[in-house]
């Protein structure tokens, strides 16, 4: 029997003039891959706003952080301190490549559950789209837990 997972997670915007808060606590899968890499996978749902989507969160041992969403809503984002990546992310406007800067990613995750934070830079032909902050903590679901 797989052992079940909850992860909480918290997601902070900022465009330049607005900042958005969003929070999901949710059942998840984690698990340690072949490569070594810590994944975390869940259906996305209404209360996202991206219901029809799959979303993998992965994690290396080098603290490179991939968050590829596949579905409805496709993403595919690399978040590494010291390198900018130029990744893939879909809108309901059409597909458009961005820079990913990653100013920090901060990890304590096992294969026992932990933390994890990570603040990074979106833009898009060198203009700021968005200041993002991820948080998020993944615990081993309690027995006596009901479903979230």
């Amino acid at each position: 029997m797989k052992e079940q997972w909850i992860l909480m997670l918290k997601s902070i915007q900022h465009d330049g003039k607005d900042t958005s808060v969003s929070e999901l606590n949710t059942e998840t899968e984690f698990y340690r891959d072949e490569n070594g890499d810590l994944v975390l996978e869940y259906d996305e749902s209404e209360t996202t706003g991206m219901e029809g989507s799959h979303m993998q969160l992965r994690v290396s041992p080098e603290k490179m952080v991939s968050v590829i969403r596949t579905g409805t809503f496709q993403t595919h984002l690399v978040v590494q301190s010291g390198v900018k990546h130029f990744c893939h992310y879909a809108t309901p406007f059409g597909d458009i490549a961005v820079g990913i800067t990653a100013k920090w990613v901060r990890s304590t995750l096992t294969e026992h559950g932990g933390h994890l934070e990570m603040r990074y830079i979106v833009d898009g032909n060198s203009t700021l789209l968005s200041d993002n902050e991820i948080i998020l903590d993944v615990r081993k679901k309690d027995t006596q837990e009901e479903s979230i």
